[in-house]
């Protein structure tokens, strides 16, 4: 599926701009005319990432900033996607807006001229006049006018046009401005247009996970299960219990799907911190990485702890028990959580530990 929600960064705005600032005559100005290829080269991404916001400057009398061309992409229908532009002239610096003239198109050939290849900004198909001064005006195109879809990366050619005016001593100062860029003619009209480049990113497919059982193995302390089958209604299930533990502090590997306890079968997914002093016991669940052909990370759907004198816990008849639904330690329903902490007291001596886990990120 594809879409034009910037918000998720999926419509790129994007300006070809050259500046204007710092020519002080014509005949500089038209020595330092770019090329197209530098013109291309010179394409980036202006505004906050994600914001949907991007401008060139408005340019009067060819060397005077007097504000800003700015473009927007909005959702006009209230759906969730972007389906037009809209663009707005705002001033500043005492500078006020009395007329805009607005062309974009897919081809500079479309662009009203005359033979001299001079700009008719009367013929330009966006005209606003009578604008008294204000200090912004926006208006609104629909992308189905433009003839885009995020099925063709495209870009358009914008000519922005504008009559400004600015109070000096008492007086007002008329200056022709045109949003920053590249000179259609390199004699005559100082007129500019810009490059302003539309794509749209497809949304990345929605990847189905599965999951894993996982045990943390306590490497030189880790006991399998299946060496205890007297001792065990299911010996055959894996995992381990780990121990004898000495007060102390101590990291293991947690591993998922180790079937027969042989880790070269498992993936590591995480680890388990142990904190053991003054009778109580903290131990943490901390997964780590990706998983490299989801690209989804390992997260904790379900834990179960066990720490006790014993090699194993005992269920409610007294036997000893590695369901992990029996663990007196348990936590479910963790939306996808990256870690969880649990805090045992009451503890005495050496200990033996067992922590299990249900972990996500898995492909089906």
């Amino acid at each position: 599926m594809k879409t034009k929600n910037i918000f998720t960064g999926k419509i790129i705005l994007a300006l070809a701009v050259i500046s204007a600032i710092g020519f002080t005559s014509c005949s500089k100005f038209e020595n330092q005319l770019p090329t197209h290829e530098q013109m291309n080269q010179k394409a980036v991404h202006i505004g906050e990432i994600g914001s949907g916001v991007t401008s060139v400057n408005l340019f009067a009398g060819q060397t005077i900033d007097a504000g800003n061309v700015m473009f927007e992409d909005i959702d006009t229908d209230g759906n969730g996607e972007k389906d037009a532009i809209q663009i707005t002239y705002m001033t500043e610096s005492g500078w006020g807006l009395y007329e805009i003239h607005f062309w974009m198109g897919s081809s500079l050939t479309s662009l009203p001229t005359n033979k001299s290849g001079n700009p008719q900004i009367g013929l330009f198909p966006y005209k606003y006049s009578g604008l008294n001064g204000i200090t912004s005006y926006s208006f609104v195109i629909p992308f189905t006018t433009l003839g885009f879809n995020c099925d063709v990366t495209d870009n358009y050619y914008v000519a922005a046009h504008a009559v400004v005016k600015k109070s000096v001593n008492g007086t007002l100062q008329s200056e022709t401005g045109w949003g920053d860029g590249m000179r259609l003619v390199q004699k005559g009209s100082w007129a500019m247009y810009f490059k302003l480049y539309i794509t749209c990113d497809e949304e990345p497919p929605i990847v189905e996970t599965s999951t894993e059982t996982a045990f943390a193995y306590g490497l030189t302390y880790a006991n399998c299960f299946q060496n205890y089958s007297e001792f065990l209604s299911n010996p055959n299930r894996w995992g381990w219990t780990n121990g004898p533990l000495n007060e102390g502090s101590y990291t293991f590997p947690i591993y998922a799907g180790a079937g027969q306890c042989d880790i070269t079968k498992g993936t590591l997914v995480g680890s388990l911190m142990v904190l053991y002093q003054n009778g109580t016991a903290t131990i943490t669940y901390q997964m780590n990485g990706n998983n490299s052909v989801t690209g989804m990370p390992y997260v904790l759907d379900e834990v179960h702890l066990y720490v006790g004198s014993e090699a194993f816990p005992r269920n409610k008849q007294g036997e000893f028990t590695i369901a992990p639904g029996q663990y007196p330690k348990t936590a479910s329903s963790l939306n996808n959580a990256l870690n969880y902490t649990f805090t045992v007291s009451g503890l005495n001596g050496p200990v033996y530990l067992i922590a299990h886990a249900v972990v996500d990120g898995f492909p089906l």
